[in-house]
């Protein structure tokens, strides 16, 4: 973590955290961090990559066992692997099993034992999801969150682990954040961390004024010049004086799909870290179907495009009244498909017949991958 802090210190940088869309999101992310020595963060939600007895999830079919192991294997000693948004009903076993509470907190630490046994270097906490459809406090919030961070630290310490916390307890909704409720948590949270003597968590997450729905960012950050850009960066700079007050480092989420300008801001204002994820899927997604149409593989697009829309992975991510077209919604969720046994099959005939043509198609898809990661790179100010 020191590598970091120093890292992100140095010269004022934002350290991009980038969600594993894809195997070849992750090849290009170890890539990138080899390429320039610096350091690059897997940000695994449960639904992507979860540990083989909840059946691991829909990238690649990975476990974290897998995950970590593949990883490792790449030598490239400056990538980090995170646990993002972990929590009870943050996995699809536990919502579609209608767990209650006291089950599926027994699946989330679970969850977060194996992360760490994994050698996983962060965990963000976040037990926000309400199960079965409870009403939830704050307060009923920050005891699930001090039960799972409780646990957590017993097991790294147990088996002498090093692991560092991530604390976030609402859903992005593209405003700014309740920075009385902000500040009453860190408050509880500082306290439960000296009373239990456990160490406090590196990052905080908080409303930074980004939404990602379909293919851009509907927050008060959206891709517009106007007042509302005013209001969001003094509210920005009012949630920064907090976490540097408390000594926490800003995490923010939600951060694909923002123009140059508004990124540029993050370095500048001192945000330490931005998740970016679905833009990375999207970016692959539309450069395969781009190859299938100009390659003729028009029986192929067709397929890729009816299991994209079967598979109902867009809905989340509608605007209500929205014009989508089929394609726009198979780009938006073709990546939630990469690993459906149909899919792998049908790329691997794909990427033998333009062969012969002398096209690699895991190399354009990863070039495209990485020209989309470089950006934030370069204007987060990482190299």
């Amino acid at each position: 973590m020191s590598l970091i802090k120093d890292y992100i210190q140095e010269k004022k940088r934002t350290l991009l955290c980038v969600g594993p869309m894809s195997k070849n999101c992750i090849d290009v992310s170890v890539e990138i961090s080899r390429q320039y020595d610096i350091p690059m963060t897997l940000i695994a939600s449960r639904r992507q990559i979860d540990a083989d007895c909840f059946g691991g999830g829909y990238v690649e079919k990975f476990t974290t066992q897998e995950f970590s192991k593949y990883v490792k294997s790449q030598g490239a000693d400056k990538v980090y692997l995170a646990r993002d948004h972990g929590g009870p009903w943050q996995s699809v076993v536990e919502s579609s099993q209608n767990m209650d509470i006291t089950a599926s907190m027994k699946s989330a630490k679970k969850s977060f034992e194996i992360d760490i046994l994994s050698d996983f270097d962060f965990i963000h906490i976040d037990p926000s999801i309400p199960v079965q459809g409870e009403s939830l406090t704050v307060d009923k919030i920050l005891d699930r969150l001090f039960e799972l961070y409780s646990y957590s630290n017993e097991v790294a310490e147990k088996n002498n682990k090093k692991i560092e916390f991530e604390l976030g307890t609402e859903e992005q909704d593209g405003y700014g954040q309740d920075l009385d409720k902000f500040e009453y948590f860190l408050q509880k949270t500082l306290q439960f961390c000296d009373k239990e003597k456990i160490q406090k968590p590196t990052f905080v997450v908080a409303q930074t004024g980004t939404k990602v729905m379909e293919t851009k960012n509907t927050g008060i950050f959206q891709n517009k010049i106007d007042m509302d850009h005013k209001l969001s960066l003094n509210h920005l700079l009012d949630t920064l004086k907090i976490c540097n007050k408390y000594g926490l480092y800003l995490k923010e989420h939600n951060t694909d799909y923002l123009n140059n300008e508004a990124l540029a801001l993050r370095p500048v204002l001192g945000i330490h870290s931005s998740n970016v994820a679905p833009e990375f899927g999207v970016v692959e997604t539309r450069a395969l179907l781009y190859l299938l149409g100009i390659e003729g593989f028009k029986k192929e697009m067709s397929r890729f495009i009816d299991i994209a829309l079967k598979s109902n992975k867009w809905n989340k991510w509608m605007i209500s009244g929205s014009d989508a077209t089929d394609l726009d919604k198979a780009i938006i969720c073709g990546h939630y498909i990469f690993s459906n046994p149909e899919v792998v099959e049908m790329r691997a005939k794909v990427a033998g017949d333009l062969i012969k043509k002398n096209i690699d198609l895991d190399g354009f898809l990863k070039n495209n991958i990485k020209n989309s990661i470089m950006r934030y790179i370069h204007i987060f100010n990482m190299i």
